[in-house]
């Protein structure tokens, strides 16, 4: 679906914990995109007679499935779209977004090369101009707390990757101690932006949440992703065409990236780190392919982790393969359940996650009890949103171990 130039949205608050340090924005900010074509013109790559430009984006109104189309007021090859934002980001983070070329006979085609661009909304009105497919200006990493990093882990059944790992106040002091562990996939993207132009803000909030009492000291293990994400985050093989003509293959090693988390990392996370190894001290988590990887562990190494974070996840994999394993068990597991998803994402897997919840519920999961289900009203399929998410979620997880204040 194409936009017309000027979008102007009034959107509700999510009804989320909010930070000191997010620092949320609440007036709307105005940018105007302005996008220089006239090199794409003169190298014949842009015939404004087939073809059209225009601006898609992870905030709202911005989308990443629609284009916001641009127009060229002066027949220059500068082409214009003014976007209100009726708030800034969670957190203080930038707009991720992209420009893009829309052409009917290759509606995939036409990003702009390379990861998101960022807008930071620091005005109330403000223009943006810029080259189309000009490089993205490097991103300056934001960081809190000790985190300390494993690069290129190995593995004897999968690639390396890298492994960060957060520790809490105190760790270094309170040298009697453990901790309590969640072990978070696609970490590049848990503790800063660099890798998506958008983060989880996971350290910024942990650091927040332990500093004022709300929850206990536990760390945070971000393992990053490969380019065989797919593969390692799916449960199953499929092979199937979708309704645009595309053949989708692949998947089904989920059981080797558990073997990793188990057999390697979690041996040498526990062995180097003072963690408790009970499995309600040990839980797992992440979006979308992430999500569903967390449902897989969960369900497999249910003695191992005791609760899992499941957020926007693609639990119609393989027509509901999971979902019908949760059916299919013959009595409820002692795992601790939150699952969420935002109502702004794709509808099949918002119809998926509440498919997911009911079976839970129906095997024997109490809401606010060991299972917990958020749709979030103005949530997408990013990492901001997830971030927004992120002070309940852990939260859910523990909050039962914190003291009760005198």
């Amino acid at each position: 679906m194409l936009f017309r130039a000027l979008v102007v949205c009034n959107l509700k608050l999510p009804a989320l914990s909010l930070l000191l340090w997010a620092s949320p924005m609440l007036a709307a900010h105005t940018t105007t995109f302005v996008i220089d074509m006239r090199d794409e013109v003169k190298s014949h790559r842009f015939d404004s007679q087939t073809a059209a430009v225009g601006v898609r984006g992870g905030t709202a109104p911005l989308t990443w499935d629609e284009t916001v189309l641009a127009v060229d007021p002066d027949g220059d090859g500068r082409y214009e779209v003014t976007v209100t934002f009726p708030r800034a980001p969670f957190g203080g983070q930038a707009v991720a977004y992209k420009f893009k070329v829309e052409r009917k006979d290759s509606p995939r085609d036409g990003w702009e090369d390379g990861r998101n661009r960022q807008l930071l909304l620091r005005e109330p009105n403000a223009t943006v101009t810029r080259v189309f497919n000009s490089p993205p200006e490097p991103i300056i990493p934001s960081r809190v707390g000790d985190i300390r990093r494993h690069d290129a882990f190995p593995s004897k059944w999968l690639a390396p990757r890298d492994v960060q790992v957060y520790l809490p106040p105190g760790y270094a002091t309170e040298t009697s101690r453990r901790y309590p562990v969640l072990y978070l996939h696609d970490g590049q993207n848990v503790f800063d932006a660099t890798s998506a132009g958008m983060e989880w803000q996971v350290d910024e909030t942990s650091e927040a949440l332990i500093g004022d009492g709300t929850l206990p000291p536990f760390i945070v293990v971000a393992v990053s992703n490969t380019d065989a994400r797919r593969d390692e985050y799916t449960p199953t093989f499929v092979a199937f065409k979708r309704d645009d003509g595309l053949l989708v293959k692949g998947g089904g090693k989920a059981n080797l990236y558990g073997r990793f988390l188990l057999k390697e990392l979690k041996h040498f996370i526990d062995k180097t780190y003072r963690t408790r190894t009970d499995a309600a001290s040990t839980a797992i988590g992440g979006a979308s392919h992430g999500g569903l990887v967390s449902l897989y562990l969960a369900l497999e190494y249910p003695q191992v982790f005791g609760q899992a974070s499941i957020l926007s996840p693609s639990a119609m994999w393989d027509n509901d393969v999971l979902i019908k394993r949760v059916l299919a068990l013959p009595r409820k597991l002692p795992v601790r359940f939150w699952v969420d998803v935002g109502a702004l994402e794709p509808v099949d897997l918002v119809l998926a996650a509440r498919r997911l919840h009911d079976a839970l519920a129906k095997k024997g999961w109490h809401e606010g009890d060991d299972l917990h289900f958020v749709e979030q009203e103005d949530g997408a399929h990013d990492e901001i949103s997830w971030a927004s998410r992120v002070p309940d979620m852990l939260k859910f997880l523990w909050a039962q171990r914190a003291k009760p204040r005198p």
